[in-house]
């Protein structure tokens, strides 16, 4: 049973996934005694994996079918994806050095190595979380970006790779699990966690995700599985992350169960009546959390400076300002994705240049 083309519950799931990676971003602003945050908290940074899987798996999904088809164009691929992560990426780099440059000019101090002017470029063409760097810098969050557009750019090599599995998906899937435990163990022993990687080479932490992500799909799209299954499936993800993100922190047993909770939920998609985060709510929610994880540092930078000007010392409050300051964030993510994002998005997509046009030469007859 295939797929419909919106697969929506992997849309909504994308809002809970960065409110996860926002929990852990601003709970040491909490200011509780220890300072330690919880592990299922702490675990939030594996928010960024989810999104990983979750790319794979739509952009499998939307354009697996054109390259086996023949109908696939590089060129309009990336052109199509640069419009969906570009534009946001550009605005809150700009609003994080207009932050810079005024904090300057009022005598603000500035974390070493965070806002170097010389990795600006390297912001600019995405390409700062490719090794080059030794920081994150700038709007950090946005080392995904970089590492999501290093994704795209070698997807023909990541969907042979997954077509390689067509006949035998599960073997697919036995071989990215394997491939991901491997590589916890070998950076392990040298005291480098992967799914802690963002500027010392991302390349790596997104692949694994990725073609994990699509070799979900691959093993999914001619499944045919029963509501209760699927529901059922669901279930046991949940709780088998709720156990994990519990007890530890380690990956090695909460990446699997990403991946198990993205699979079944998709598999809710084929059943009208047993869709999970489908609604428009949570479809709409989930529209607006790549703004969300985009803008929260400039909002947290801009509104924490105003508390610290009208309220100075406000540990007694800090619980009422992080609600507040999460509520700002989805407030701007909300603005920003319907007054910037989604209009720049919808007119590049309209007006690709010429050489990026699906007009041109097709490169799904060389990846068959």
């Amino acid at each position: 049973m295939n797929y419909p083309t919106d697969i929506k519950p992997l849309t909504g799931l994308r809002f809970i996934a960065a409110t996860w990676l926002l929990l852990y971003f601003f709970w040491p602003r909490l200011g509780l005694a220890d300072g330690v945050r919880p592990n299922i908290i702490e675990a939030g940074n594996l928010g960024v994996d989810l999104f990983f899987i979750l790319s794979g798996f739509v952009l499998a999904h939307v354009y697996g079918p054109q390259v086996e088809n023949n109908k696939y164009h590089h060129g309009a691929f990336i052109w199509a994806r640069l419009a969906r992560v570009y534009p946001l990426h550009l605005l809150t780099l700009l609003a994080v050095i207009g932050i810079w440059l005024v904090g300057h000019a009022l005598g603000s101090s500035f974390e070493n190595g965070a806002f170097v002017p010389w990795h600006i470029p390297f912001h600019l063409t995405l390409t700062h979380a490719w090794g080059f760097l030794k920081s994150d810098g700038w709007n950090f969050p946005s080392w995904s970006i970089s590492a999501e557009w290093f994704a795209y750019l070698t997807f023909p090599v990541s969907f042979y790779i997954v077509s390689r599995f067509r006949k035998s998906p599960i073997w697919g899937l036995v071989a990215i699990v394997a491939l991901f435990a491997a590589l916890h163990q070998a950076l392990g022993a040298n005291d480098i966690e992967l799914t802690d990687m963002t500027w010392q080479g991302a390349e790596l932490r997104i692949m694994v995700a990725f073609i994990g992500g699509a070799m979900l799909w691959q093993a999914g799209r001619n499944l045919v599985t029963t509501p209760q299954i699927a529901i059922a499936g669901v279930a046991v993800s949940v709780l088998w992350l709720g156990v994990t993100c519990t007890f530890t922190t380690s990956s090695l047993l909460i990446w699997p169960g990403l991946m198990a909770l993205v699979f079944f939920l998709a598999e809710t998609s084929k059943h009208p009546n047993a869709t999970l985060l489908g609604s428009k709510t949570w479809v709409y929610l989930g529209e607006i959390s790549f703004a969300m994880y985009m803008v929260h540092l400039p909002v947290d930078i801009v509104y924490y400076q105003i508390v610290e000007k009208f309220i100075g010392g406000a540990d007694k409050y800090a619980t009422v300002l992080v609600i507040g300051a999460f509520a700002m964030v989805v407030i701007v993510a909300a603005a920003a994705h319907a007054i910037f994002e989604k209009p720049i998005r919808n007119y590049m997509r309209a007006n690709p240049p010429k050489y990026m046009s699906a007009k041109g030469q097709t490169l799904g007859k060389a990846l068959h």
